[in-house]
């Protein structure tokens, strides 16, 4: 099948094509951490969920909170009061970590230190963690938070670990909690409940981007080679990508027309570490054969597979394969690491993100001064102390005349007075740094702050981004609107002492 020439109408094309192309704000940006040269990929990769597929997050979030709610009464004999509990959507962010020993949401920063803690509803001191070592690769412990389809289970822990502190739910221990949420949000996944609601409903469900289609039709017219890697089984994908691309375009009756290969229930992060072999899917049965061919068939649906025969069956690797998911560590990390595949990261928050920072850019100028400021009159009352300490000890001396003690005498009374003040307009700033900070963090959201960052330092999650992601963005669709021969060329790396090159604003 000659995808390139699936055309049918070139006139509608170009009109549609022409009014999708508009200046795009910047929160629909590519952002770029290392340098990707995209005339040299040839096969671009796309995860399904929460990538090509938008969901609308409060539906699908509180869905899948109820049903876990129903499963934890079903099948691990919760009272049947915890049914009354209701979502909130705006309660927790991604890039968080749960304390399953102590019950605990936290955010940590790069530097694994521990920004804020939660126990139920109360905020904690960060002091609770500072003879506590978080040591993220410690899972019997520790568990990310590092997808949308995470915050369900994540609120959902805050609520019963509340809950448990009035001891209505027996002697369970916050892991137990845990343990039990976890099994019942894996049954809703296992059992094909939660699917069969969002098919049921797509419209209700999921987002129906309209750049969507444009921006796979604009690979491929320029010589990209496109798949889909998805974890889901082949049922759930041809639904929902159904919705999102048959007759979305006029060069293109199905959504399998836009992909070269199509894997469903891939198994990732597995798919890049372990040498699962390749499965033929029957679209009317869905039983699986395996594959034994050397070569892949655009018309036929795979299964399973991992990357170096994948890499072998299409003849490309490395920086020819450009993969785009949402998922930090199963669709970027890994690859990142174990494929050294180029990486594009979802990640939907970041137009509110962009959005809320735009709006607050007043503060976060005022907060740069106030910073510079604080820097400056701690200098000066390092100054005045080292000047007042040498005035001290000169005053002390045996061989001074009268005049010179006198002139001594004045030097140390402005000296104090001087660092006095400095004192007290140093403490003023400060105090004015905190609370401007804690309105900056709470726009971003009330209790986390930014995804990205804690106050100074970036989040965990952020240098997570930065480490692992080749490029990130908000949505697929954003490609649209760059070239598709970019060199996307990231921001030079700098050291601390490099600094001194900068120019002052």
């Amino acid at each position: 099948m000659d995808r390139k020439n699936l055309r049918k109408n070139p006139e509608k094309i170009q009109q549609i094509t022409e009014l999708a192309e508009i200046s795009i704000d910047r929160a629909r940006n590519v952002f770029v951490n290392r340098p990707l040269n995209m005339s040299q990929v040839r096969y671009i990769g796309f995860d399904m969920d929460y990538t090509l597929a938008i969901y609308r997050k409060q539906a699908i979030e509180e869905l899948a909170f109820q049903e876990t709610l129903k499963n934890l009464v079903k099948h691990k004999g919760y009272p049947e009061s915890v049914l009354k509990l209701t979502y909130a959507a705006d309660k927790v962010i991604r890039g968080l970590l749960v304390d399953r020993e102590r019950g605990n949401l936290i955010k940590i920063n790069r530097f694994k230190q521990v920004c804020q803690v939660r126990h139920g509803n109360e905020e904690l001191p960060i002091e609770v963690y500072f003879n506590d070592k978080v040591d993220q690769s410690d899972m019997d412990r520790f568990v990310s938070v590092d997808t949308l389809f995470s915050l369900p289970e994540a609120y959902l822990f805050t609520l019963l670990v509340e809950i448990s502190k009035a001891g209505t739910l027996g002697e369970r221990s916050f892991s137990e909690i845990y343990d039990d949420i976890r099994f019942s949000i894996d049954l809703i996944h296992r059992d094909g409940s939660l699917k069969s609601y969002i098919i049921a409903d797509l419209d209700k469900y999921i987002y129906q981007d309209p750049h969507l289609a444009l921006t796979l039709d604009k690979f491929i017219q320029n010589d990209k080679k496109l798949f889909i890697l998805t974890n889901s089984e082949y049922y759930y994908t041809e639904k929902v990508m159904s919705f999102l691309l048959d007759n979305k375009h006029p060069g293109y009756d199905s959504w399998k027309d836009y992909f070269e290969i199509i894997i469903v229930s891939g198994r990732k992060p597995r798919f890049f570490s372990q040498q699962n072999p390749f499965y033929v899917v029957d679209e009317t049965t869905e039983e699986e054969t395996e594959f034994t061919g050397d070569a892949l068939d655009p018309d036929t649906i795979y299964s399973q597979g991992n990357y170096l025969s994948l890499e072998a069956l299409i003849d490309a690797k490395g920086n020819e394969i450009l993969y785009v998911g949402d998922h930090i560590f199963g669709d970027i990390l890994r690859s990142d690491k174990d494929s050294n595949w180029r990486t594009a990261l979802v990640v939907e928050e970041l137009e509110d993100e962009l959005r809320i920072t735009e709006s607050i850019r007043a503060q976060h100028v005022q907060l740069r001064h106030l910073l510079n400021k604080f820097d400056k009159l701690n200098y000066e009352v390092h100054m005045y102390s080292s000047q007042l300490n040498s005035f001290t000890r000169l005053q002390k001396q045996n061989n001074l005349t009268d005049d010179e003690r006198t002139l001594c005498a004045e030097n140390i009374e402005e000296l104090e007075s001087d660092l006095a003040f400095c004192q007290r307009d140093l403490e003023r700033t400060e105090r004015k740094i905190t609370q401007l900070r804690q309105q900056i963090n709470s726009a971003y959201h009330a209790a986390w702050g930014p995804l990205f960052h804690d106050q100074d330092e970036m989040s965990r999650f952020g240098d997570q981004v930065r480490d692992y992601a080749t490029l990130y963005t908000s949505r697929v669709s954003n490609f649209f609107f760059y070239p598709t021969s970019r060199y996307y060329k990231s921001l030079r790396d700098i050291m601390p002492h490099d600094r001194w090159l900068e120019l002052s604003d």
